[in-house]
């Protein structure tokens, strides 16, 4: 199977079997460059790239217009509400109560790029997670937002309570960074490489090698073939010629 790739005037022919067995050929570099890459990635990941470890605390917010019963109009004002409360969780009161209670040594905008809100679909779960360098710490910064943020909310949205679901944990292992998905990442872009490097320079490569490419290129047809040597196939003298010149 043969592509034609057309610029301007010239044409260059492109076999796509001859490429694919070219590619056969040199798989033994692509394989090793892209083993090479997914190690550098690994190293880069488990020596540059700092861990970071989350925490997660969910609470529930619900307000109430009597104080003996839940009505379907109470859910359905705090369903609306939540998203308010997720911007609340990041006011510059309740982080800089938490920077306070902590004694950390950060602004408040490192504090703020730290925490996430979500909300929990369909429900008035709101669940904040903070992610730290330090699992520890993590945990002591998301238990203590959730209590200042509950402390502050009830006072602003004038609502009975914050139900704290759970607090924090001590996290096990990193969040980030993901060592199995860049070492992949790593695997494939060599592969990719490699093989776009091989493809490349067969397509550029113009130079006659057989018969074959003398009729395709040149429109002549030869006469005869002379059987060159290993050696001289390669550019190298043969000993035997060394021989008699001495």
């Amino acid at each position: 199977m043969e592509t034609k790739v057309m610029d301007n005037d010239d044409s260059v022919e492109v076999d796509l079997l001859q490429i694919f067995r070219v590619i056969m050929t040199r798989i033994w570099v692509i394989l090793l460059s892209g083993i090479l890459t997914g190690i550098i990635a690994l190293v880069i990941t488990q020596t540059l790239i700092t861990p970071m470890y989350t925490s997660s605390v969910k609470l529930y917010v619900i307000s109430r217009q009597s104080d003996q019963t839940t009505t379907l109009s109470d859910i359905q004002s705090s369903t609306q509400l939540v998203k308010d409360y997720k911007v609340l969780v990041t006011s510059l009161p309740v982080v800089d109560q938490v920077i306070t209670d902590l004694g950390l040594n950060i602004d408040d905008n490192d504090l703020i790029n730290k925490i996430e809100c979500t909300i929990e679909t369909d429900s008035r779960v709101l669940a904040i997670t903070v992610t730290d360098a330090d699992p520890v710490q993590a945990k002591h910064i998301a238990d203590d937002l959730a209590d200042v943020f509950s402390s502050r909310i009830t006072q602003i949205m004038k609502i009975d309570s914050v139900n704290v679901i759970e607090y924090g944990s001590v996290a096990e292992s990193p969040a980030s960074p993901n060592v199995k998905k860049n070492v992949a990442i790593g695997l494939l872009i060599g592969i990719l490489l490699s093989t776009s490097i091989i493809v490349i320079k067969f397509i550029v490569d113009d130079t006659i090698k057989t018969s074959e490419d003398v009729e395709r290129y040149l429109g002549i047809s030869t006469l005869s073939l002379i059987p060159l040597t290993r050696e001289e196939y390669n550019g190298k003298k043969s000993k035997r010629k060394r021989r008699l010149r001495r």
